[in-house]
């Protein structure tokens, strides 16, 4: 038992072995710290001996069996999917995949899955609900209900890997999109981004040094404004998360009239005669608008909607945490460059009279690319790679906090 044990810890080198008195705790299984796996110390450990955690998914990895099992869930024997079997070809060699039930493996670890954290990006791994049902003894009347007649499933890869040097993401990026083009409803396989080697950004955040309010004057949000930031904090995406923070800045900046006008269009309206004159009054209403969206294109409207709205103060937190990101020139994979936009920290602090508005452009640069892929004013791209998601984390940061302060101002 301690034998198979051990084969595994080999085999899978982040998971942290910590032992009780009369348990074996294993953590950072797949790298995810989220949950811990607990078992006794006289537990038989031969079904895992074998098997390597992918942290790039919810999988096990049979090196024995050459099969990868994609943790799924517990679905009801009515479902489609459990009939569901069909090989297919990849750089040239014939693979096997489809739905069937969970190994011994699986069970093993579901059985000691513990939650750790209350949140998790990748869901626990799926593990959650194969717990809850390899453990029904311990659940209420009503869980036991509920899984009755259901089945557990996983679904299944079958192949010789190392004829494709265990390119696991390669497959299910392929095995994804061909899936998902013959039926549009299937599973599919989560994919999670991990890269050991990045550098951690800090998380700015204005409880790290001040109090939490006790009181929070709550002003309501234009619901398109609060709808656009609820799915950016739900998408895990990067690219996306900075595009629908972009798009609330967009929406203001058309909607955000300057005060000149404003006050020109209050005076027409204020004319006396207004109701008898109306196309008089329509045509120089028309005339002001005509010439304020002449005179302003989008990057200028952007512009300045940002500087009526933020102060540098505002958004200084976002720049000071990671200022030595922020002090160096960026080159992403695809080319595009972005210069650094301080110095130095000291200039974090104490930034040139320009600085908004050189943030403004870098934004909306990084914009651009990233809904083009190649923009016509750039001859370089941000390719969706890891290092390019991972690239982008402090400007999304940075543009996140001005479209939510511009969020809480708008009107």
């Amino acid at each position: 038992m301690a034998n198979s044990l051990e084969k595994f810890l080999s085999a899978n080198k982040d998971i942290k072995k910590k032992e009780e008195t009369d348990h074996i705790n294993l953590e950072n299984l797949w790298g995810d710290d989220t949950f811990i796996c607990r078992f006794d110390k006289a537990t038989d450990f031969k079904a895992i001996e074998n098997v390597e955690l992918p942290a790039e998914f919810s999988a096990l990895y049979h090196k024995d069996l050459n099969s990868i099992e994609f943790i799924f869930g517990v679905i009801p024997p009515e479902n489609k999917y459990l009939d569901r079997k069909f090989k297919f070809h990849y750089n040239s060699l014939e693979f096997e995949a489809g739905f069937d039930r969970p190994t011994e493996a699986l069970k093993l670890i579901a059985i000691g899955f513990r939650v750790m954290q209350v949140k998790s990006d990748t869901d626990y791994r799926n593990l959650g609900m194969y717990s809850d049902y390899f453990k029904q003894e311990a659940q209420s009347e009503s869980m036991k209900r509920f899984f009755k007649d259901k089945t557990p499933t996983n679904f299944f890869i079958k192949g010789d890997f190392s004829k494709i040097h265990n390119d696991f993401i390669g497959l299910a990026k392929h095995l994804n999109f061909y899936m998902r083009y013959y039926d549009r409803r299937t599973p599919t396989i989560l994919i999670f981004d991990i890269d050991k080697e990045k550098e951690k950004f800090a998380l700015p955040c204005h409880s790290e040094t001040n109090e939490f309010p006790k009181v929070l004057n709550v002003r309501k949000v234009e619901p398109v404004i609060l709808d656009l930031l609820h799915i950016a904090n739900e998408t895990t995406s990067v690219r996306l998360k900075y595009i629908f923070y972009y798009q609330i800045l967009e929406y203001c900046s058309y909607y955000n009239l300057n005060e000149e006008l404003k006050r020109k269009l209050s005076n027409i309206v204020k004319n006396p005669d207004v109701l008898n004159n109306s196309s008089h009054y329509s045509r120089q209403i028309i005339e002001e608008f005509k010439n304020y969206f002449k005179a302003n294109d989008d990057k200028q409207k952007l512009e300045k909607l940002i500087i009526d709205y933020c102060d540098y103060d505002d958004i200084k937190i976002e720049i000071k945490c990671n200022h030595k990101y922020f002090s160096q020139d960026l080159v992403f994979d695809g080319g595009f460059k972005i210069s650094a936009l301080v110095k130095n920290e000291e200039e974090s602090e104490n930034p040139s009279k320009t600085i908004m508005k050189d943030i403004v452009d870098k934004i909306d640069r990084i914009r651009n690319v990233l809904v083009h892929i190649r923009e016509s004013r750039e001859n370089k791209v941000i390719l969706p790679t890891k290092r390019n998601n991972h690239l982008l984390v402090p400007y999304l940061y940075l543009i996140r906090r001005i479209a939510e302060i511009i969020a809480i101002k708008y009107e």
